[in-house]
């Protein structure tokens, strides 16, 4: 699915990159749809492309997952759904998976390409008018209201989470990888109801969102992957406590769901917002909890003076030189309705844990305009040699940590951004007070090979290794049949390269499955609701519902095709 960030960014591609003011030229398309036109006939309808050309190119917008192209009083609507994409002035008509694009607009020095997704024609006036409602909800928009976010999802008592999070008219934007993400970062399990949810819990709630969304923006921008930050999503394992990742069809429209019930509480009174492990937001949103102290004001800034550009120290409230009075500091931005505003402090001590360094030295310096102090700050947490010039005592023992888990519990520590550290576990000191030394990291990764997880609720073991194709040697790629037909929902191997460089390496991954009353090849599908058998394997029919027999069998011996 393509989500609010993906479109976001296509909009951005097509404001920058198309200039206003251009004349449609030609426009094509097989899967365009007319709506909300004035007193328009079928003909009219049909002939809605036609109606474009010769209009200008006025601007685009977005909202949530939707794209609006305007054309004076006409508005083009691109919903993207689960894999459209877009090109701009491309040599090629055709998409790198053989289709055609559902509409190309052809301007007088540009030429735009949706494929794959849905088209529609609109109103401008409607358009605008949509844009202005939801604007402020639009959980990708620099104008997203956390208040009026925050009222939305009230107004949604009754719902469960993972259905007001999907809903357009509440979040627009919020696709299913942004819906598991936020409820594992605000600690919720995805079946509560908003109704069971508190103020503060709703707050973060939304607040989770937003900054997964804003991550999401970012990795998508910078090309970056994404799912080295997951957490539940398509994960096997919990990222913080390693416990098996329950994946379900939940809510109204039965979407996939992942999430971890050991992280994530069915009872909403049991959570504790202020104890929930932090990933910071990537705009530096001040804690709800006030200032930290190892964050500086800009009071306590160095500061220059604008008549000879003196660099004075924070405290000094003339300049040194030329005795001008420091220009007054501008006063920070007070809470508004609940919501901090984002913070533009500088960081005192940029270490890991925005803690202070266990140890500094400082020197003082003899400069033109007086003394200067040199601080030197030890920002590792690693034992140094008696010797060291930054050694602290250590005779006294280092505080206690936690390990990993403390009590069955999550445990974890902030990391210094959103982007850049996530989650990070706690690391337990080594046992009988040994030193660091012994315990450095290996230059190298090894490769452990696992055996069957504790939590695979199948019974079956983990997933075998998958044949080798006979030409280059490597590890083929297990797939699914799509197309129409017998086979439809069958798993074969193919070679993992490249399409252009691939073999002819073929096999069929099911030959062990048994036979149905049809005498046909059994599909193995895997329990999806929610009880005692969620994520077993089984086998059954392989024909449409409405023609299968009563055949069932648990794969106790699975064939390793996992769910990921």
């Amino acid at each position: 699915m393509v989500e609010g960030p993906g479109c976001t960014l296509n909009g951005e591609k097509i404001r920058s990159r198309v200039r206003k003011g251009q004349d449609v030229k030609e426009m094509r398309g097989g899967m365009f749809t007319a709506k909300c036109l004035s007193q328009g006939n079928d003909t009219e309808r049909n002939n809605a492309i036609q109606r474009l050309k010769g209009c200008q190119y006025t601007g685009v917008d977005t909202l949530g997952k939707e794209l609006f192209l305007y054309f004076g009083a006409d508005t083009i609507r691109v919903h993207f759904g689960m894999n459209g994409s877009m090109r701009i002035n491309s040599a090629e008509r055709k998409h790198s998976s053989g289709s055609l694009p559902v509409l190309e607009i052809h301007l007088t020095n540009d030429t735009v390409c949706f494929f794959d997704s849905t088209v529609e024609m609109r109103l401008t006036d409607d358009c605008e008018q949509r844009l202005r409602a939801l604007q402020a909800l639009d959980v990708c928009s620099p104008k997203f209201s956390f208040t009026r976010s925050a009222e939305a999802v009230r107004r949604r008592g009754g719902r469960m989470l993972c259905d007001v999070l999907l809903d357009q008219a509440v979040m627009p934007g919020v696709g299913n990888i942004i819906k598991n993400e936020a409820l594992f970062d605000a600690g919720l399990h995805p079946a509560v109801k908003v109704e069971q949810l508190s103020e503060q819990q709703v707050h973060h709630l939304v607040k989770m969102t937003r900054d997964f969304t804003l991550l999401f923006y970012k990795c998508r921008k910078s090309g970056s992957p994404l799912h080295k930050h997951y957490s539940v999503y398509k994960r096997p394992q919990c990222r913080l406590c390693a416990s098996a990742i329950t994946v379900c069809r939940l809510g109204d429209n039965g979407r996939m769901t992942y999430f971890c019930d050991r992280c994530q509480k069915a009872d909403a009174g049991s959570v504790n917002v202020s104890k929930l492990p932090v990933r910071n937001s990537l705009i530096g949103w001040v804690s709800s909890r006030g200032a930290d102290e190892n964050v500086a004001r800009k009071e306590e800034e160095d500061w220059a003076c604008h008549l000879c550009t003196l660099i004075n120290r924070p405290s000094a409230r003339t300049c040194d030189a030329c005795l001008t009075p420091r220009a007054q500091v501008q006063q920070e931005a007070t809470v508004t309705d609940g919501w901090p505003p984002p913070s533009t402090s500088l960081v005192r001590y940029p270490c890991a844990a925005f803690k202070k360094p266990q140890e500094e030295r400082k020197l003082n310096w003899r400069a033109a305009f007086g003394t200067s102090t040199l601080i030197f700050s030890d920002l590792s947490e690693q034992l140094r040699p008696a010797d060291s010039p930054l050694c602290g005592n250590l005779n006294s023992s280092p505080p206690e940590r936690d390990g990993p888990f403390k009590s069955g519990a999550c445990q974890g520590t902030p990391g210094p951004n959103y982007a850049s550290g996530g989650r990070q576990r706690q690391r337990a000191l080594p046992p009988g007070g040994e030193t660091l030394a012994s315990y450095s990291q290996p230059s190298k990764k090894m490769k452990i090979d696992h055996g069957p997880s504790p939590g695979n609720k199948s019974g079956a073991p983990g997933p075998t290794a998958p044949p080798c194709c006979a030409s280059h040697g490597r590890p083929a790629l297990l797939r699914v049949v799509h197309k129409d037909g017998d086979n439809k929902g069958r798993h074969f191997y193919v070679c993992s390269l490249p399409r252009e460089a691939q073999c002819k390496f073929f096999e069929w991954a099911d030959l062990h499955f048994p036979f149905c009353h049809h005498s046909k090849r059994c599909l193995m599908r895997t329990v999806l609701k929610l009880g005692p058998n969620n994520g077993r394997n089984f086998y059954t029919c392989s024909l449409p519902k409405s023609k299968q027999c009563d055949y069932f069998q648990w794969a106790v011996n699975g064939p390793g095709v996992a769910i990921c």
